[in-house]
């Protein structure tokens, strides 16, 4: 076929090529071979479309509205179609393209800064508040990715939760044991869905073995494995926050710390199933594991009929039955080496479960039962505006009063402080130094741009200056052109052959060194600077006649004007004459014309008749004579001028041809001079060029040294750096400081407890000036901390020591029995208990505690016993309140009470054991329950596993070790007053007289256990302690104790007169008790002791 070949195109997007012939008709060409390929187009947005957008939402919403991930569902634009109109009905053709949309795909180009922004950023911020203790800021970050409070009903769960656009979005979730099954799994038996699951997994594990220290490139092969990330530290931040609140050990705090803990537990839910270990299989040597087929993980598939009896991973199936077919897929294949549990996650489980136990347990996070009180210890108004007022966060300062004392002493905690403090001034000038060289090198930096700038213009200007030298150059050239031009002009006028006058010389250029200078200097000379011939100049006749007139204007007297001969002629000689005639001719005209006024005479003579008349004389006829003597001397006169002329002329040609020939012999000079100028400006071309050479030389060293100051490690970035980073630990250094001084002064005013010392405030809040980045902040924490180390040298005042040995058998008989028979009991040790032995005393702190615990015991037996401080209080002031010495209430201000953590020591053995292996009482640590107040209330616990007969202990004595004030005699005569009130009020001292009926009166016992009498026995007045013997008791209650298993039985005794019983005893000294049988506690076949306690007060 023959014709013009054209191409028509098609509308559409791709454009195919129809072929036409044009033979004077169209026609379409058929196609000879018929396309099998299918040709796919992919279509990527190489730019992000909605920048605008996001940061219009952060200006008006702020982050909240950019992290929205609603408003980023919404930013969706399928433009591409609208647009280009891709030809859709061409099956040969697959275009594939994407909308305009906020894209977080594993393959967009614009995905890595959708993902930091939206997502890295967030969570980013979240951990590092959290890993700095500010743990409702850090929530508030994981809400913008993960928000499980959420109560947004319009999404379906669990994409409700997810608040970041990806996790929102479909993808693989499938679990772990599944992928490693359908990796193990043969190629031929596995479906396509499989075979591109088994790729997934694949390049997964390509990225832990290319990169195992970037566990982001894993992460993006599974995204659940981010939702996994951000769970975990969600819940590592609830756990952080409740334990920060929980050690606070407040009725408040531990209140919110159960909420934290409730929502931490509800987020994970039931704790899953524990999978029982798998029974006895045969090992399988590596040999029986590579035929059977090693998948990429070292792992195999093994068949698990009759060595499983249940299914340990349901298939991934879809629209079967997966609960009815797991048991069946149990006895079909499993992996060899199986998946292990994620230890950490089940951790959290652990955590929380163990949390909330102790919370629900009236525990401390320590595991401990203690009673909290009910209001947290008052605030100091002041401290907080004070506290404010500088800026501290007013959460973490009252967090920081919660906190229970330091375990140290003052005087240790003071010189930490100080240490710290030296760290912080060190930190200061470490900063302080950064900022200096900061500000160095940005000076140096701009010193060295301003050289740069400098040696830029200094280059253009020698670049200036060396062009300048080589257009004077030229101009020199072009001067020794017409220098040479005429100096040939007046060799031909001085009729000289101009063949042998040199030629304008070419420039030469060639650069000169030091060793090349006198060699090309030679050169230079010997190229320009030629001899040119001179003229020599003619000798004129000099006249040596007398000075010229006065009329040719030159004064009289010596000659002066060097005139030549002809000159001299021309103005001298000729002029006069030409003068003299020219006066002759000018009188002779004066005469003839007076001489013309005379008559004419007339001569007639007729001689012999021959003659006429004839004009013989008269004025005419000598006026004739006259006018021709005049014109014969003008003419004379002109004679002489023209000589005068004649004689200038020469004069002057002699005159042209001497200042030919000077012009000739000074353009020769000129031409001579002209040469030496050139090799002159030849030099200074090479000198403004090695100066232009020069500044450029100085410029590239000057951007070599900015290039150093910009690329060396100690730049100014690098002090920048510095500057943030030491600015960030400086801050955290001195608020590390700052907090331990407090903590030094709070240890140093409770270890005194002194008013004047606690009015001082040594530490403020005042120190930190922002302005000027915290500098001078560490030495005025210094100074404040060594002023408190002084104060507290200076208050360190010795007080009363004093040792309390307390019987539980006299004080509180049935917590004896309780800790035979239970294990455990509780006693209180009261204030009047103490002023038995200092009445007057008030500040009662304990020093020491040991415990004596008599009883029978075998050879090497450890006595074990736990003994625990639940709470304290502590008299703090010696005044009355309105005279009243007893404590009116929990209100009294005269009263500080401790509950905080639970101290608690275990004795190893029986006698005045401490709990510690030696007593030191100058130990740099607080002892047991040193500081506490002695009006305080214990725990005794014996191990649930007995290694002795409790039964034996006869008595449990407590011996105290404290300090104490004396208050003076007031203060003494009031605490004798309530003590004595006390005893005598009915139930309020509590005194009690424990009696064992088997130990105390064996005689009786006896008779009662194998007779039928009622048991009968005397109770003396010796038998109550030596202060009460000489007063009058009142017998309050009588009870029998009994052990009852593991607890203690009780009765009161009935048909008892106690007033009656009280006079006799009072009365005689001696009273007999008639105690019945009765079927619970006070029985004849008992083999178990039993106790009669009597109470009493005195009358």
């Amino acid at each position: 076929m023959s014709g013009i070949v054209t191409s028509q195109k098609v509308a559409g997007f791709h454009e195919l090529a129809v072929t036409k012939a044009k033979v004077g008709y169209s026609k379409f060409v058929k196609p000879i071979y018929e396309q099998k390929t299918k040709i796919t187009y992919t279509f990527y947005n190489h730019f992000h479309p909605y920048v605008a957008e996001l940061v219009e939402a952060l200006n008006r919403r702020s982050l909240q509205g950019l992290l929205d991930v609603d408003f980023h569902a919404d930013l969706v634009d399928h433009f591409f179609k609208s647009t280009y109109a891709p030809n859709e009905a061409d099956s040969t053709i697959d275009v594939d393209y994407f909308p305009k949309q906020i894209d977080v795909s594993e393959k967009g180009p614009y995905s890595i800064y959708n993902w930091e922004l939206l997502f890295h950023v967030p969570y980013t911020v979240a951990v590092h508040l959290s890993k700095n203790q500010r743990f409702a800021e850090s929530q508030r970050w994981f809400h913008y990715i993960f928000d499980p409070t959420t109560n947004d009903t319009t999404t379906p769960d669990p994409d409700r939760y997810w608040k970041f656009l990806r996790f929102r979005q479909p993808f693989d979730a499938t679990a772990i044991d599944v992928l490693l099954q359908v990796l193990a799994k043969p190629v031929d038996e596995c479906s396509s869905e499989e075979i591109e699951a088994k790729e997934l997994i694949l390049s997964g594990y390509e990225a832990v073995r290319a990169h195992p220290f970037m566990p982001h490139r894993v992460a993006r092969t599974r995204i659940v494995a981010y939702q996994y990330a951000v769970v975990m530290k969600y819940l590592d931040n609830l756990i952080a926050w409740g334990d920060s609140l929980f050690r606070q050990d407040t009725s408040e705090t531990v209140a919110e710390a159960t909420q934290i803990y409730v929502l931490a537990a509800n987020l994970l839910g039931r704790r899953p199933q524990q999978v029982p270990e798998r029974g006895v299989v045969r090992p399988k040597s590596y040999a029986q594991l590579k035929n059977s087929g090693l998948d990429p993980f070292s792992n195999a598939l093994v068949d698990l009929e009759g060595k499983f009896p249940f299914n340990l991973a349901h298939p991934a199936t879809e629209g079967v039955d997966s609960d009815g077919n797991g048991p069946l897929f149990g006895l079909a294949r499993t992996l060899y080496f199986r998946v292990p549990p994620n230890e950490k996650l089940l951790g959290y489980w652990d955590i929380v479960g163990d949390r909330l136990f102790k919370l629900r347990h009236c525990m401390n996070i320590e595991g401990v039962v203690r009673q909290l009180p009910l209001f947290e210890p008052p605030i100091d108004p002041g401290m907080l505006v004070k506290a404010a007022a500088a800026g501290i966060d007013i959460a973490s300062l009252v967090s920081g009063l919660n906190q229970p004392m330091s375990t140290v002493r003052a005087r240790v905690m003071i010189q930490k402080a100080l240490e710290l403090c030296s760290e912080v001034r060190a930190m200061g000038a470490n900063l302080l130094s950064a900022v200096e060289k900061h500000d160095s090198e940005a000076l140096a930096r701009l010193r060295q741009k301003h050289e740069i700038s400098l040696r830029q213009l200094t280059r253009d200007v020698r670049f200036l200056e060396w062009k300048e030298a080589e257009s004077a150059t030229e101009n020199l050239r072009r001067s020794y052109a017409v220098s040479l031009e005429r100096y040939q002009h007046y060799r031909r006028l001085l009729g000289l052959e101009i063949g042998d006058t040199p030629a304008v010389p070419e420039l030469s250029r060639e650069p000169m060194t030091e060793e090349t200078f006198d060699e090309l200097y030679e050169d230079l000379v010997a190229k320009y600077d030629v001899e040119i011939p001179v003229e020599g100049y003619p000798t004129p006749s000099m006249s040596q006649a007398s000075s010229p007139s006065t009329q040719s204007g030159a004064s009289s007297g010596t000659p002066n004007l060097h005139l030549t001969v002809s000159e001299d002629k021309e103005l001298n000689e000729h002029p006069g004459t030409a003068r003299d005639l020219r006066t002759a001719a000018a009188v002779s005209d004066g005469i003839h014309g007076v001489l013309a006024l005379l008559p004419l005479f007339s001569l007639n003579v007729h001689y012999w008749g021959i003659g006429g008349k004839t004009d013989l004389a008269g004025g005419p006829i000598f006026a004739g004579v006259g006018r021709i003597i005049s014109t014969a001397l003008t003419t004379a006169a002109a004679n002489e001028d023209s000589k005068g002329q004649g004689a200038g002329k020469t004069g002057s040609h002699e005159r042209r041809g001497i200042e030919w020939v000077n012009q000739h012999n000074v353009n020769a000079r000129e031409l001579q001079h002209l040469g030496r100028q050139i090799i002159g400006a030849l030099i200074r071309e090479q000198v403004t060029r090695h100066d232009y050479d020069d500044a450029k030389t100085m410029l590239d060293q000057a951007e070599e040294i900015d290039e150093i100051l910009r690329s060396k490690f100690s730049n100014q970035e690098l002090y920048a750096w510095l500057q943030g980073e030491l600015s960030k630990l400086y801050y955290e250094y001195y608020k590390f400081a700052f907090d331990n001084a407090r903590r030094a002064e709070r240890t140093a005013k409770v270890e005194l407890m002194r008013p004047e010392f606690d009015a001082i405030e040594f530490t403020k809040f005042n120190y930190w000036d922002g302005g000027r980045r915290g500098l001078l902040a560490g030495e005025a924490l210094y100074l404040d901390v060594k002023r408190l180390d002084l104060a507290f040298q200076e208050h360190n005042k010795r007080e009363l020591e004093l040792t309390k040995h307390v019987s539980l058998r006299q004080l509180d008989p049935v917590a004896l029995l309780s800790l035979k028979v239970t294990g455990s009991c509780e006693v209180s040790l009261p204030e009047w208990f103490f002023d038995l032995d200092g009445p007057g005393h008030y500040m009662r702190r304990l020093r020491n505690v040991a415990v004596t615990l008599p009883a029978v015991t075998g050879p090497y037996t450890t006595v074990n016993c736990t003994l625990s401080l639940l709470r304290s209080s502590i008299r703090l002031s010696p005044v009355l309140a309105d005279g009243e010495y007893m404590r009116t209430g929990s209100e009294d201000g005269r009263f500080v009470d401790s509950y905080g953590t639970i101290q608690s020591i275990v004795t190893s053995g029986a006698t005045n054991d401490s709990g510690m292996y030696n007593v030191d009482l100058r130990d740099d640590r607080f002892l047991p329950f040193e500081g506490a107040g002695a009006i305080s209330t214990w725990r005794i616990e014996l191990p649930p596993l007995a290694q002795f007969d409790y039964d034996s202990i006869a008595d449990v004595v407590l011996h105290l070790r404290y300090t104490a004030r004396d208050g003076g005699a007031q203060l003494r005569q009031k605490s004798t007053d309530a003590v004595t009130e006390l005893l005598e009020t009915a139930g309020a001292a509590g005194m009690a007289r424990l009696f064992s009926l088997r130990h105390e009166f064996p005689n009786e016992w006896n008779t009662f256990a194998h007779g039928n009498e009622d048991l009968t026995f005397s109770l003396r007045k010796d038998h109550f302690p030596h202060l009460v013997r000489t007063e009058d008791l009142t017998l309050e209650a009588l009870q029998l104790y009994r052990r009852d298993g593991y607890e203690l039985a009780e009765v009161a005794p009935a048909g008892l007169d106690l007033d009656a019983l009280a006079t006799a005893l009072n009365d005689e000294g001696e009273v007999e008790l008639a105690l019945p049988e009765d079927n619970a506690v006070l029985a004849r076949d008992t083999t178990d002791p039993v106790f009669l306690v009597a109470r009493y007060s005195v009358a």
